[in-house]
């Protein structure tokens, strides 16, 4: 006997309990989306290699599934979406009327080790707002992220969502004396922080070249709760007073939609990919237990790059296994059955033809099972009462010289007989 083939490690299997979780999801993201204004888009599951070419940084180019094609072409298996997002915009950029929002969801696959929070394959919301400079849209779609974390359950005491701008942090770096050509490679650095010792964050800020003193006075800024209401804004270059502008039209907005509360300044939150030019968001639970919920930002630079006119976009993407996790933790995952509302059960098999007529019959507004077992009537009834069916149809013979049959309420234990025409009316 053959050994059981195993699904690929990193890789999920959605039984149908597992997969009412996932959409129970998947419908809070779209219902919020839609609610926003959002409409529903999608791409290609493989796109050109060069699509992500020094555009999302080195951890993902390094993750990415690749293959070659019969015409000798590299392919990408999507590691994300926005590349795309930004490329079907370029495509038809004159044609779209801006501002363009968009969302999916989606399936992704990245090359890492699996762990708690990270797998291979999972899947994602991706919100975003092309065509407007309008910081109102970085506070729009932040908004969303909070509005489906609210509609999940969780509350200000249990997750957070941490700002920054990486234009206000470029300006800070070159205060510091960081070349500007350098700023980027610095981020990447700046990213790991929370995710190692800090004498190790440290050492690595001094290979990266930085003295002692100025580490201390980096690790002062990025750890600063105030740094807005003491930065000395002539001291900051250009760029620097452009994005603390930004930094602060967002809290302003943020505070106009009656959703500051959640939010906090985190001067050391920069995400790690390459394409963001603005304000950046992550949402991350409050104990950071887990790896961020949500992430995203501005990426003005992005259609540019991939082909078209400059147009300016921002977005997040929220990921399924991070969430499921944090919600199974914190008890918000709801208890989700399979939803029967009608059983149709017979006393014998001849009466198998009528059933599947009241079946069809009841399909027509609600969900509705019958046997396929040839079972006796008992063990149909054990088997509806073990599918969760709300009512069961219980065909018989002397019923249907009626033309009859009788419904049992399974909560209530009510039964009541009823003329197969008015079924019709239930």
């Amino acid at each position: 006997m053959k050994g059981k083939i195993e699904k690929v490690r990193g890789t999920r299997d959605f039984y149908p309990e597992e997969k009412r979780i996932q959409n129970f999801i998947f419908d809070v993201w779209r219902d919020v989306a839609l609610k926003y204004g959002y409409e529903e888009m999608d791409g290609p599951l493989i796109e050109p290699i060069e699509l992500w070419h020094e555009k999302s940084g080195e951890e993902i180019e390094s993750q990415m599934y690749t293959l070659v094609d019969k015409g000798g072409r590299k392919l990408v298996i999507r590691p994300e979406m926005t590349p795309t997002l930004a490329r079907m915009v370029a495509q038809r950029q004159r044609e779209l009327t801006k501002p363009i929002k968009w969302f999916s969801i989606q399936r992704f696959w990245r090359y890492e080790k699996p762990q708690s929070g990270r797998l291979r394959e999972f899947w994602q919301i991706n919100i975003d707002v092309v065509g407007t400079e309008s910081i109102l849209a970085d506070a729009e779609i932040t908004a969303t992220a909070i509005e489906i974390m609210l509609r999940l359950g969780f509350t200000e005491k249990e997750f957070v969502v941490r700002i920054n701008n990486r234009r206000l942090l470029g300006g800070i770096l070159l205060q510091l004396g960081v070349q500007k050509n350098r700023i980027i490679e610095l981020c990447r650095i700046i990213d790991k922080k929370d995710k190692v010792a800090e004498r190790n964050f440290r050492q690595m800020l001094a290979d990266f070249g930085l003295d002692e003193k100025t580490i201390s006075k980096l690790n002062d800024v990025l750890e600063s709760e105030d740094y807005l209401e003491k930065v000395d804004e002539k001291k900051l270059s250009e760029e620097g007073r452009q994005g603390l502008y930004e930094l602060k039209q967002l809290i302003k907005y943020m505070k106009s939609f009656g959703l500051w509360k959640y939010c906090k300044l985190d001067l050391s939150m920069v995400r790690g990919i390459d394409y963001y030019t603005g304000n950046v968001m992550e949402v991350f639970d409050i104990s950071k237990e887990f790896r961020a919920i949500a992430g995203g930002g501005r990426y003005d630079d992005l259609v540019a790059v991939v082909g078209g006119e400059r147009c300016p976009g921002v977005g997040y993407a929220m990921g399924d296994v991070v969430l499921e996790l944090f919600m199974r933790k914190k008890g918000k995952m709801p208890k989700l059955e399979k939803e029967i509302d009608f059983f149709i059960a017979t006393t014998s098999e001849s009466l198998a033809e009528k059933a599947v007529e009241i079946a069809q019959l009841l399909r027509k507004k609600y969900n509705v099972d019958i046997d396929l077992m040839n079972r006796k009537l008992a063990k149909q009834l054990k088997y509806a009462d073990s599918v969760g069916a709300k009512k069961i149809v219980i065909v018989g013979e002397e019923e249907l010289k009626q033309n009859k049959v009788k419904i049992k309420d399974m909560k209530t234990g009510k039964e009541e007989l009823v003329l197969i025409e008015e079924l019709k009316m239930i």
